[in-house]
């Protein structure tokens, strides 16, 4: 039942959320096949591998901010993931760390900080005088102005903003445009308790045992907290584990890929998607 449950709402995200991204301008790709010449391992032979934006187009912009969500909607990328935090005076905003230190010109936590004081550094200096001025947003303003354009992966970063994420997809009536992602399965059960029709990804650096056993208790791990689809670090990601998915209907995207060599071996594993800093890379290899 738990098997048929999960294929039952695997559909319904393909239908909602992946599809729309596969059938824009389907080029014909590399066959791909393992030793037995099963399908299920080589996804790539019936459609080419989505490619997301990790953070946005965050290899030439600066990361979770709107220049790098444009600059990724404008290379025509199939999906953006981005990360959210909330702020002391409960504004979710999109950020990756907990603190401001790594990406703007100030310091703090963004828990304890307002989203005045938070939209008043500059989280564009550091990645170039260029983005001189560019600040931290609103997912509000994301979901209004980008998710129109592009499915977007909601990484939820911070523990028991779940539900209120999800109301804010709702608000701005895109819940078909968004898929929520995250490494907390307590996380993916909250936003399917709140909206149980909702896109859903288990986040993982890989199976906790190397073989079959590992990879399916992996599985079993996103059936039990209602994910649609695993996202996986890329070097953990194996042919087996992708078939491992299919075969119970999870699609795979693996995470992070930037060189040549690391794209063409998931690739070849037959993964749904590969996330990444410099999407431009797979697109091109895909001859997109």
């Amino acid at each position: 039942m738990k098997v048929a449950r999960a294929f039952a709402a695997v559909l319904g995200i393909i239908a909602t959320v992946f599809i729309p991204a596969y059938a824009q301008g389907q080029e014909a790709t590399t066959m791909v096949t393992d030793e037995k010449g099963d399908v299920y391992s080589g996804a790539a032979a019936a459609r080419r591998p989505l490619v997301c934006a990790h953070r946005g187009r965050s290899g030439v912009f600066p990361e979770n901010t709107m220049p790098a969500f444009e600059g990724a909607v404008e290379l025509g990328v199939d999906l953006i993931e981005l990360d959210v935090h909330r702020t002391a005076d409960g504004e979710i905003v999109c950020i990756h760390d907990g603190s401001v230190n790594r990406t703007t010109d100030g310091e703090g936590k963004v828990s304890e900080m307002t989203l005045e004081q938070i939209q008043a550094l500059d989280a564009g200096i550091w990645k170039g005088a260029e983005y001189a001025g560019t600040r931290i947003p609103t997912l509000r303003e994301v979901l209004l102005q980008i998710a129109p354009q592009v499915v977007i992966h909601i990484e939820i970063k911070q523990r028991g903003i779940a539900e209120q994420v999800v109301n804010l997809v709702r608000e701005a009536d895109t819940l078909r445009r968004v898929a929520f992602i995250s490494f907390s399965t307590d996380d993916l059960r909250a936003v399917k308790a709140a909206e149980p029709a909702a896109s859903c990804g288990l986040i993982t650096g890989g199976p906790k045992e190397q073989g079959l056993e590992g990879e399916r208790a992996l599985i079993g791990e996103a059936l039990d907290c209602g994910a649609n689809f695993i996202t996986c670090n890329h070097g953990s990601a194996t042919a087996s584990l992708v078939r491992e998915c299919h075969l119970v209907g999870l699609l795979f995207l693996a995470w992070t890929i930037d060189t040549p060599e690391r794209l063409q071996r998931a690739f070849d594993f037959g993964v749904d998607g590969v996330v990444s800093n410099f999407p431009e890379r797979a697109m091109e290899m895909m001859g997109r």
